[in-house]
């Protein structure tokens, strides 16, 4: 029962003159458990998490290493089909200094080596080295080359100013 149902059961009853032996009945009247129908799952649906598996949540943020244990980066973001059924590779950020400085890479998912770590928890390594990485093009995703397009088309759309003419 809500703050306002309740206040609002109290006023009525002051108003009827109702003493609170009844109004302890319907309060323990509005209690009495109903009968819980039991949950199915549905078609496709999974309850439980399969040992054998990660969530995408437990990958993101975790650092990757290069087979000389050497600290490569951390993955940053999965990159997924447009049917959302297989994921093709992840994004993982490169150089820099507390994120300063750092790039984003991707690479397939296979190059990406999953391991037993201590205590029941998985390392996750692949066969570059960082300065491979730190070597290679910056990652641009479908977002920032549509970005770099419209800002490319708007700059040619734009009316030419002679040099050194001042904007009004």
């Amino acid at each position: 029962m809500t703050l306002k149902t309740a206040v609002s059961v109290a006023a009525l009853a002051v108003a009827l003159g109702v003493g609170p032996e009844a109004m302890a009945q319907t309060a323990t009247a509005e209690r009495t458990p109903t009968t819980e129908v039991p949950k199915a799952p549905v078609a496709g649906q999974i309850v439980v998490q399969d040992p054998n598996t990660i969530l995408a949540k437990e990958l993101i943020g975790q650092t990757v290493y290069a087979p000389d244990k050497a600290k490569i980066g951390s993955i940053s973001d999965l990159i997924l089909s447009k049917d959302g059924k297989t994921v093709q590779g992840f994004v993982i950020g490169v150089g820099g200094f507390l994120g300063i400085g750092e790039k984003s890479v991707a690479m397939k998912i296979d190059r990406l080596k999953v391991a037993a770590g201590p205590n029941g928890s998985f390392e996750l390594a692949m066969d570059a080295k960082k300065e491979e990485l730190t070597n290679t093009p910056t990652f641009k995703s479908k977002r920032e080359q549509d970005a770099e397009k419209l800002a490319e088309q708007q700059r040619k759309e734009a009316p030419q100013r002679p040099t050194g003419q001042k904007q009004p």
